[in-house]
């Protein structure tokens, strides 16, 4: 979990995971990318009550950076990897049920439905009644659980990018080969506000067409032909339902 300024937020996104706890067993680690909020005292306090959240400060260096700086410090006997923004909820559930798709099938990768909200119910954890709602598909690394040892094969996010890293991860994911399956269950809730680094559009589409371009010239290179099925499944309708929403 990548935390730059999200007090508001983080206590909610960590105790979505850690109610968890119980059916897996769970090592959350919390980087902190430099916040000058209270961020770093909610998850301290958090962790006194929950050992099975950690905390990382780290210099300010992009939400990339975080993250390879989280699975640099994953617990070596991790069978599975999974993500959560701080401003995000994880679905009730979700984790153990990703968990056990991976367990029990010959798939390296899960990916899930996010379902975008503005306002939480914090008792349930869920969109708050008459919240606007839309469920999704998309290469959101919240809504997806990796193999420890596929998340390796694939190497570090790239940390040249602000937005794009996941969908450059995913890509790479689809070329290695990884084994995906796309499941048709909600798997987080994706929070908008005022501070989404998303809402930044320009740099958003700028990204996304950098990352896909280079994909494309990859595989043109590579002689692998036309995008597989995988491709237009996670990626194709993408932007247009997040304009829906936004309307």
């Amino acid at each position: 979990m990548p935390a730059l300024n999200a007090a508001r937020f983080i206590e909610s996104a960590l105790r979505s995971l850690v109610k968890e706890k119980d059916s897996v067993p769970l090592d959350i680690v919390v980087i902190d990318d430099g916040s000058t909020d209270d961020t770093c005292g909610i998850v301290t306090r958090i962790a006194r009550d929950f050992p099975e959240v950690r905390l990382v400060p780290n210099a300010r260096k992009g939400i990339a950076a975080a993250r390879n700086t989280g699975l640099a410090l994953t617990h070596p006997e991790s069978r599975f990897v999974t993500f959560l923004d701080a401003d995000d909820i994880s679905f009730p559930g979700r984790i153990a049920r990703q968990r056990q798709l991976l367990v029990g099938e010959e798939i390296d990768v899960v990916y899930g439905l996010v379902q975008m909200f503005v306002d939480l119910d914090e008792g349930t954890q869920t969109p708050a009644m008459g919240t606007p709602t839309h469920i999704m598909r998309g290469p959101y690394l919240q809504s997806s659980m990796y193999r420890a040892d596929a998340i390796r094969a694939l190497g570090p996010f790239d940390e040249s990018l602000r937005q794009g890293d996941d969908t450059e991860f995913v890509l790479r994911a689809i070329d290695y080969p990884l084994r995906l399956h796309l499941e048709h269950a909600v798997a987080a809730f994706y929070r908008r506000h005022d501070a989404n680094v998303t809402l930044n559009t320009e740099e958003c589409q700028r990204e996304f067409r950098l990352v896909t371009m280079k994909w494309a010239a990859r595989r043109r290179l590579g002689g692998k032909g036309l995008p597989p099925a995988i491709f237009s499944e996670l990626f194709t309708s993408r932007h247009d339902l997040e304009k829906e929403f936004n309307a």
